[in-house]
């Protein structure tokens, strides 16, 4: 059975058949007559830079979904505010299924919580899947002087305003890390947000920053020996950095809780919303699509409608009591529902 990291495929199987006959019947989208959904191409916005992680994984899950429904998929890149841009500009779209969204759930969850957006976290969206989960670090570069976390923080706390770090935005989970350490050892840091993962690596790899708190994209820099690892955000080690601790076992109090999911307006049809769900459950099935996660270095996951919200609702708490405790905000920026 496929729960949250593992897939059932005798359960796709299903899926596959069911989803198949689904894909031929008629359904009625507002305001047009009889009409098969989709008939036209879907846009997919990415609230972030081409190159980075969650980009890599849209663009996969597109050409699998094209594989299964047999229409294409277009990614247009809309970066900018975390990730609150392109949520934004699907919600200026008629709601009829041709304009969703992949983000991260932490833009939903955490980001909103930390800034004011344009849009309810929960009540303006429709979650249809979550199908892969990021791995993150903390990353120098390679001469860099400081070969653990402690060095690098100690430094941080003795020269306030010195260190200069990037992430993928302002309240997204890489930069929420680092105001974790911050904000335990009174650290005085300089973050430089960047619209995309690949952009925050390149300032790194530059000599822009210090160092970066990143998401799978520092992954290829490592085994190039451009960057070194100082501390992963998992629950536990990492199988492929087994020598490398998590904040966790660095004293923070801090886990990754992004996952990468699909998003519509939450007025979409219903009937939009059961093929959808059932196509892009058949697609993560892909086995091109499976070894591309492989190669950028996440992991495959998966949450139906239901249980991302679920979700979604159960991390806001969690996120909500833990900014609070640790300082980072008084209340929610913005109202959850």
């Amino acid at each position: 059975m496929m729960n949250n990291n593992t897939m059932n495929n005798n359960t796709w199987l299903g899926l596959v058949i069911a989803g198949g006959l689904f894909l031929t019947s008629p359904v009625m989208i507002a305001g047009t007559a009889e009409a098969v959904y989709p008939d036209r191409p879907i846009t997919l916005l990415v609230g972030f830079a081409p190159g980075g992680s969650m980009d890599l994984s849209a663009r996969a899950l597109a050409a699998a979904v094209k594989k299964v429904a047999g229409n294409p998929v277009v990614i247009e890149n809309k970066p900018g505010g975390t990730g609150t841009v392109a949520l934004s500009a699907m919600l200026s779209q008629n709601p009829d299924g041709y304009t969703l969204c992949a983000t991260p759930s932490s833009v939903l969850i955490r980001v909103s919580q930390m800034q004011q957006v344009p849009f309810r976290p929960l009540k303006s969206f429709k979650p249809i899947i979550g199908y892969s989960t990021p791995q993150m670090g903390i990353v120098t570069n390679s001469d860099a002087p400081w070969k653990t976390l402690k060095e690098l923080v100690d430094d941080a706390v003795k020269h306030p305003g010195k260190i200069k770090y990037a992430t993928t935005g302002v309240g997204s989970t890489t930069h929420a890390a680092v105001e974790e350490i911050a904000g335990k050892e009174k650290a005085q840091m300089i973050h430089v947000p960047y619209k995309g993962g690949n952009e925050a690596l390149m300032a790194l790899l530059g000599g822009h920053v210090d160092f970066a708190s990143l998401t799978s994209e520092f992954i290829p820099s490592l085994k190039a020996g451009q960057s070194r690892l100082l501390a992963t955000m998992s629950d536990k080690r990492s199988p492929k950095f087994p020598g490398v601790p998590t904040l966790k076992e660095a004293g923070y109090d801090f886990v990754n809780d992004a996952v990468y999911s699909i998003v519509g307006p939450h007025n979409l049809p219903r009937e939009v919303v059961e093929k959808l769900e059932k196509t892009f459950a058949i697609a993560i099935e892909n086995k091109e699509y499976l070894e591309t996660l492989d190669r950028i270095d996440l992991v495959p996951v998966f949450y139906d409608g239901r249980q991302f919200e679920d979700f979604l609702k159960i991390n806001w708490e969690k996120i909500n009591r833990h900014l609070i405790a640790s300082g980072l905000i008084k209340k929610a920026a913005t109202p959850l529902e």
